[in-house]
């Protein structure tokens, strides 16, 4: 492991120093050649504004011995130009042979001299086959008057200043590559020796100290592996007092809890298990079959002890009501917990009732609301207080009727008395109607809607009427536990098995996992102070659930404390 480490800090130094001296040369090439260019270009400007007055004050000499005559001055090869593009003259070629040159009137720097009367151009030359630099005038008689400079100098200067840091960069790396080995070694083998160090308490030997001296990172290693050997002795002996506590702790629980071996022998029980199941004391390695025989309880310890995924279940044992959660145990086996829910069990039995006779009951007040609204507007009281008393008890009694219809509607569900009448519904139209009722309200808190519908994931075939009622009470709730600035978002997506599922996310409180289980339960509160003092029923998620499965979809939850809630369903396209 050592050696492999200094091997890597070894090639890191070296890489480092490389990649350096690389980057300093190709940096010192750019900046180098741009900077000679720079100079090559100002020069050039001043030489051709001195031709340009040659040129012109010359108005007795031909073309081609005037080049030849302004090149021998500046040193530069010198071409004059018709405006047609043909040569009149270059000291580059022979007298005979400027006639035989090309058309140069769609040369750039040409070009550029025509249009601005003077123009730079850094770019191959087809007549000699070179890179050169060149720059054009134009000149009182109209006439182009261009100077040409290979760069072939600049790029040698570029090469010799290249050499040179080259053969200084070389010596660096050397220089490097010294100063990695012996670093490299001397790190090696200390490293070595704490690794012998750790090998030894991971094998027991918590007396084995690597006893630093120095004061760099390594030796402060070494305090910690030191340190890490007392801790260890420390936390072996608060293990063995937590495990004491722990066993204390399983045997006062409240629910019952059974651990069972990987062949099926049972390890351990607490009195609570004992009590529910009805148990002897003490029961230990006794098959789990032939103290307990209903399947269901065989069948999660089974699936547990498999590693498989076990998802709590109601049960029935003996007249009462129980729900067993199975995890696997790590080194094999399963252990069973047992919640008696009988009584909830029987309070949802009220609760079912309750809803049933209090809506029937609600509906005669209702009636007498409404009938009194109805007198009002035939007694004596002035017109517009009789229409303000008259509006406010329709209202409320409007109120009323939509409470009791929401209850209604829970029972019709739960009963199969109500079935949708699937229509193509547009999600993101729906999404808007239900965060009507609630604009103002999240207006109020600053919080805001924002809906993320793909564009094949719009519409589906649903009861508008349900759907609307899906959103309010998923929006109602979402709002409930966002706080003021928070967001709600509702999405939608194209589902494994082709339906689309529609998530309302928020950036509320979030709910504890304990709870995510029985949400969609009726009357079922994660916070029942907080929901009842801003209006919830305890209603709104059952709801949603059978409204959702009605539909033939599914609804699920998604939770962390501090990190929001998202409430996803799915319906058929």
């Amino acid at each position: 492991m050592t050696s492999r480490f200094s091997h890597r800090l070894f090639l890191s130094h070296i890489l480092l120093v490389a990649v350096v001296v690389l980057a300093m040369i190709a940096t010192t090439d750019r900046v180098l050649r741009a900077s000679f260019l720079d100079t090559a270009r100002e020069e050039l400007q001043r030489q051709i504004a001195l031709g340009r007055a040659l040129y012109d004050e010359s108005t007795g000499t031909s073309p081609d011995p005037l080049a030849r005559e302004i090149a021998a001055l500046t040193k530069y090869r010198v071409t004059i130009i018709a405006p047609d593009g043909v040569v009149l003259g270059d000291s580059g070629v022979g007298p005979d042979q400027v006639a035989e040159l090309d058309d140069h009137s769609q040369r750039p720097e040409v070009l550029g001299a025509l249009a601005e009367g003077t123009a730079l151009t850094l770019r191959m030359s087809t007549s000699v086959d070179l890179e050169l630099l060149y720059a054009a005038t134009l000149t009182e008689r109209g006439e182009v008057l261009r100077f040409a400079v290979p760069i072939d100098r600049i790029d040698a200067r570029v090469a010799r200043v290249r050499g040179w840091l080259l053969r200084i960069g070389g010596g660096a790396v050397l220089l490097a590559l010294l100063l990695a080995i012996v670093l490299s070694h001397a790190l090696s083998r200390r490293l070595g020796r704490m690794g012998e160090i750790a090998q030894a308490i991971a094998a027991g030997n918590l007396s084995a100290r690597v006893e630093p001296e120095g004061g760099d990172e390594l030796d402060d290693l070494g305090h910690a592996l030191d340190g890490l050997a007392e801790e260890l002795q420390r936390r072996l002996e608060e293990l063995e007092a937590e495990r004491e506590e722990m066993t204390t702790l399983i045997d006062s629980m409240a629910e019952g809890i059974l651990a069972v071996a990987p062949d099926g022998m049972i390890l351990r029980t607490n009195p609570a298990a004992r009590t529910i199941l009805e148990l002897p004391d003490f029961l230990r390695s006794v098959p789990l079959q032939t103290v307990i025989r209903r399947a269901p309880f065989l069948q999660l310890a089974r699936k547990a002890a498999r590693g498989e995924a076990v998802e709590p279940a109601e049960v029935s044992y003996e007249g009462k009501h129980l729900l067993v959660t199975a995890e696997p145990l790590p080194r094999g086996g399963a252990v069973l917990v047992f919640l008696d829910i009988t009584e909830l069990r029987r309070l949802e039995g009220v609760r079912k009732d309750f809803v049933a006779n209090v809506s029937h009951e609600l509906k005669t007040p209702l009636t007498v609301i409404r009938g009194h609204g109805e007198t009002l507007l035939d007694d004596d009281l002035p017109d517009d207080l009789r229409r303000k008393f008259t509006e406010s008890v329709q209202k409320n009694a409007q109120r009323l009727q939509d409470i009791l219809e929401d209850l209604l509607d829970l029972s019709r569900i739960e009963s199969g008395g109500w079935r949708p009448e699937r229509t193509p519904v547009d999600l993101g139209d729906v999404a808007r109607e239900a965060w009507q009722t609630f604009a103002t309200r999240a207006e109020e808190r600053g919080v805001e809607l924002e809906l993320r519908l793909e564009p094949e994931a719009r519409e589906v075939l649903a009861d508008r009427r349900g759907l609307h009622q899906v959103f309010s009470n998923l929006f109602s709730n979402a709002l409930r536990y966002t706080p003021s600035g928070g967001r709600i978002e509702v999405r939608s997506r194209r589902a494994d098995d082709g339906q689309i599922a529609v998530e309302v996310s928020d950036t509320g409180s979030g709910i504890p996992s304990a709870h995510l289980g029985r949400i969609f339960e009726r009357f079922y509160r994660v916070d029942p102070a907080r929901s009842r003092a801003e209006g919830g029923t305890g209603l709104g998620l059952s709801i949603v659930r059978h409204l959702v499965e009605a539909h033939g979809g599914r609804v699920e939850v998604e939770s962390e404390l501090d990190r929001g809630t998202t409430i996803r369903f799915t319906l058929p396209r």
